[in-house]
């Protein structure tokens, strides 16, 4: 398979509402960004620094999306860290390789800007991504939490 990777841009919004949705790679229309939710997004993110979000195209589909946080840390280590905040493959294309590819790609990303780690959180309880992350080269975590904000 061979996949090429880039930045999303606004024409991207229609295939991307549809690969968040699960609607798999299908064209949905110019209106498929839905309330403009996802063009705020998208907005949002281009104007903050450190923050990317990356897809995947294949045969001019987009087939996965990623987004990647780069953060610099205040402790005497220093250094910068990513984090994985987001990675969505369309169904068909969940055992060709482009998630691993896509991440491969951030990891490079996330190397030209300095940061010394990528981070990315994953349930407890989801056995087929804890495997996709250590087949990935990620390292397990025994703990973490996470304070949801009402």
């Amino acid at each position: 398979m061979q996949a090429y990777f880039r930045d999303a841009v606004g024409t991207d919004l229609p295939a991307l509402g549809a690969l968040l949705r699960g609607s798999g790679t299908a064209d949905c229309g110019p209106d498929a960004s839905g309330s403009g939710s996802y063009r705020d997004a998208l907005t949002e993110i281009d104007r903050t620094d450190g923050n990317y979000v990356l897809v995947a195209e294949y045969d001019r589909q987009i087939v996965a999306v990623l987004q990647l946080v780069a953060y610099r840390q205040l402790h005497e280590r220093g250094g910068r860290t990513a984090r994985i905040v987001l990675l969505r493959v369309a169904d068909e294309f969940r055992t060709s390789g482009v998630a691993g590819m896509l991440v491969d790609h951030a990891v490079g990303r996330a190397r030209d800007l300095g940061c010394r780690r990528v981070q990315v959180a994953c349930g407890t309880d989801r056995n087929d991504e804890h495997s996709f992350w250590e087949r990935a080269g990620f390292v397990h975590l025994d703990r973490g939490y996470a304070r949801p904000i009402d």
